[in-house]
């Protein structure tokens, strides 16, 4: 009876202390990551100071250009933009006055709430000429990807054109971000961030050839990779560059969705990809979780509410979601290819109705019609129940 309680007692005694190491050990990985957080921020203060010119906040707030807050992971600054050369002029043009600031300016940094800004040799390593600033255009902006704000300051050129300088904060220091691509020119003055992910420029090529651009973000590189590109002519085009830039949170669809063998299996559920809301839902309630659309309007007699990566189409007097649209751009896939994943569709051919050549797959109480344009390619998705 003896031998059996001690050996109890050791078992008990035994768990305990693999309980106590494991608790030990827990602590000791609380404390491990601990330090590196604090050694990660140690490694180099929130602004380099050293052997950089230094200016008052206070008075940079009175005299520079522009100022606004930017951030770097946890770390929050307030940016200035200031010339000591700075010349101001009254342009009237067509009856309109505007405000025109010249100079070369620089930028200063300062960690929030900090009395002192650093001024960054960046700007003035990437732009040796006096800059031209028009109080009415939108010029020098933050332009915020989750964590991470990119400084925007533009320049005019030709055409409606502007020159891009894209700058960020990287080791307490502001830095010119580049580009994977020759980039030099945007369209107009706007930069959309999308999702907090990624980032879309517009760019008109002559008269006619419009393109929109999605890039991605390598905050090692600090470079911007273009993630995808879409072109699109003539009258198309115009049309979705004044949507485009009426809004800024709408933006050109792009590749962001891969097709796998379960689209099929989803449709018979009234799930079309890339959307929560499946065929049935009231679009009053999208519209009450997705408030902002490109447009409303009706098609053919049906009602529908367009976004940028979906078009809910509706019953009138329900408000029901029938039939759902989706771009063919965020697929950027052919016809040969879906067949290929799919097998043959259940029927293909023409619509009677318009002259367009759909392939067409069912799906129980559901359709799907992948839409190819002249070339073969997939230019719209749509998912209807019968």
């Amino acid at each position: 009876m003896k031998n059996y309680l001690y050996i109890l007692a050791l078992i008990m005694l035994s768990g305990i202390l693999a309980a106590c190491m494991s608790e030990t050990n827990a602590s000791n990985d609380e404390i491990e990551r601990k330090q590196q957080n604090l050694s990660t921020t140690v490694n180099h203060p929130a602004v380099i100071s050293e052997k950089k010119e230094k200016k008052d906040t206070v008075w940079l707030k009175e005299k520079s250009l522009y100022q606004f807050e930017a951030y770097d992971g946890s770390y929050e600054y307030t940016v200035f933009l200031y010339a000591e050369d700075e010349q101001s002029s009254l342009n009237e043009n067509l009856g309109v006055k505007n405000q025109i600031y010249t100079g070369h300016y620089s930028i200063y940094l300062a960690e929030k709430d900090s009395a002192v800004a650093y001024k960054q040799e960046a700007l003035d390593e990437a732009w040796t000429s006096s800059f031209v600033f028009n109080s009415s255009f939108n010029q020098v902006y933050p332009l915020n990807l989750g964590n991470k704000t990119f400084i925007t300051i533009l320049q005019p050129s030709e055409n409606e054109n502007s020159k891009l300088l894209l700058f960020a904060i990287k080791d307490g220091e502001i830095k010119q971000v580049q580009f994977s691509e020759d980039l030099t020119t945007i369209f107009g003055s706007e930069m959309k961030s999308i999702y907090q992910k990624y980032i879309q420029t517009a760019h008109l090529q002559g008269d006619q050839e419009w393109r929109f651009i999605t890039w991605e973000f390598d905050e090692k590189a600090m470079t911007l990779k273009k993630k995808d590109e879409s072109t699109l002519n003539g009258e198309n085009g115009e049309k979705w560059y004044e949507r485009w830039s009426k809004k800024s949170e709408i933006y050109y669809p792009f590749q962001n969705l891969k097709l796998s063998s379960d689209v099929i299996e989803k449709a018979k559920q009234g799930l079309p990809i890339g959307s929560p809301y499946p065929i049935g839902t009231n679009i009053a309630n999208i519209k009450k979780n997705e408030p902002i659309y490109i447009e409303e309007g009706i098609a053919d007699g049906t009602p529908y509410v367009m976004y940028p990566e979906i078009t809910y189409y509706y019953e009138k007097t329900t408000g029901i979601v029938t039939a759902v649209s989706i771009p063919g751009e965020r697929v950027k896939t052919s016809i040969k290819m879906i067949k290929s994943l799919f097998g043959e569709p259940d029927e293909e051919g023409y619509d009677p109705m318009n002259g367009e050549k759909r392939v067409i797959y069912n799906a129980d109480k559901y359709a799907i019609n992948f839409m190819p344009d002249a070339d073969g390619n997939v230019r719209s998705i749509y998912l209807w129940k019968k």
